[in-house]
């Protein structure tokens, strides 16, 4: 196979959109350029210099407009054919038309299940475009097993035609020492519980910051800390938590944030995937977690699961404040994120890649 290339358009933009969308496709240029073969080739489809900057250690980058109706409609069409690509990946939306294969990465179906959770134009756009990309795809890619057959299920696709390629912690996730020395002085943080995400309902942040405001009215000592878009709801979540609205940080010091954590909660009420639970196992934070969607499947017993209320959570983090429970999560954290690896994640995509143009 000569060429592959991966829709990275929004690295580099000032409003990037869906993060976990971005970070996907990144990871996934990453680990496919990591992993390939004698004459295997990757690029990527980029709209800003920055976002050509950050990529061209991985290949080539052909630059596309940041609007999606030019990009997928003319840029994507055209770049694929003057790079003689075989097969390209996009995430949800691809063109009406390529020269070339796709493999389409559909991170879950919820824009079909649960509608009410996405603003009106994405609903909109989701729910026309996807079963559309999803049936002119030669293969779908999905993150999880239970992903692959939701997915399935809500786009009436054959499960046959779902390959599975599940990402990855970036290396800096990882235990070392001295994290909780540099919170303080960052954050002036001291026992906390720590949340990663957006304020979508379906992260279901109202639940925890209920549940921790539950454990500080019984005299448990600890904050609540969310990392994500800035926003006036995170704040006032946090607040009322004992905490506060930490808003976008790198990866490094999410990092730091993970290790110094008492407890990581993650408390969605539905993921493909959920990264978050993975990097925080990495960093060896004890980690409590809804036991919906892929959640189970992802973390196994290296987390606490339970159901998303703001009773189930309060039980949850009470149980992972324990010491010896504690004990526990910390040593198995690691040993259950060392599951999903670059190496792994690039010889599924290489193989659904070769499936999609043999």
């Amino acid at each position: 196979m000569s060429l592959v290339v991966v829709d990275c358009h929004m690295v580099g933009q000032a409003a990037a959109g869906d993060a976990g969308n971005g970070r996907y496709a990144v990871t996934l240029l990453a680990a496919m350029a990591a992993t390939a073969g004698d004459g295997d080739r990757m690029a990527s489809l980029v709209a800003t210099p920055e976002g050509a900057r950050a990529l061209e250690r991985f290949g080539a980058t052909l630059g596309v407009p940041q609007a999606d109706v030019p990009r997928l409609a003319r840029a994507a069409p055209r770049a694929l054919a003057d790079a003689a690509a075989d097969a390209a990946v996009f995430t949800y939306v691809s063109p009406g038309w390529s020269p070339c294969p796709t493999m389409l990465a559909v991170h879950d179906a919820t824009f079909m299940t649960n509608p009410e959770w996405l603003g009106s134009r994405a609903r909109m756009v989701l729910r026309g475009l996807v079963p559309r990309s999803a049936r002119r795809a030669a293969v779908v890619l999905a993150l999880s097993e239970t992903a692959a057959g939701d997915v399935a299920a809500a786009l009436r696709l054959d499960r046959a035609k779902i390959r599975v390629v599940s990402p990855h912690p970036a290396a800096v996730f990882a235990p070392a020492p001295g994290a909780a020395e540099r919170v303080g002085e960052r954050f002036g943080l001291g026992r906390y519980c720590l949340v990663v995400g957006d304020l979508g309902p379906r992260k279901n942040l109202g639940a925890l910051g209920a549940a921790v405001r539950a454990l500080r009215a019984q005299g448990t000592d600890l904050a609540l800390a969310l990392v994500g878009k800035p926003g006036p709801g995170g704040a006032r979540i946090a607040a009322g938590a004992g905490g506060r609205w930490l808003g976008a940080v790198d990866d490094a010091t999410l990092a730091d944030l993970y290790r110094a954590a008492a407890v990581t909660a993650y408390p969605s009420l539905y993921e493909g995937f959920g990264l978050p639970v993975v990097e925080a196992m990495a960093c060896a934070s004890p980690v409590v977690a809804s036991n919906r969607g892929a959640i189970p499947e992802v973390a196994g017993d290296a987390a606490i699961l339970v159901e998303p209320s703001p009773r189930a959570i309060a039980e949850g983090l009470r149980r992972a404040l324990d010491p010896d429970e504690a004990a526990r999560l910390r040593a198995a954290g690691p040993v259950r994120a060392a599951r999903y690896t670059q190496a792994a994640m690039g010889a599924a995509a290489w193989a659904a890649a070769r499936e999609a143009a043999p």
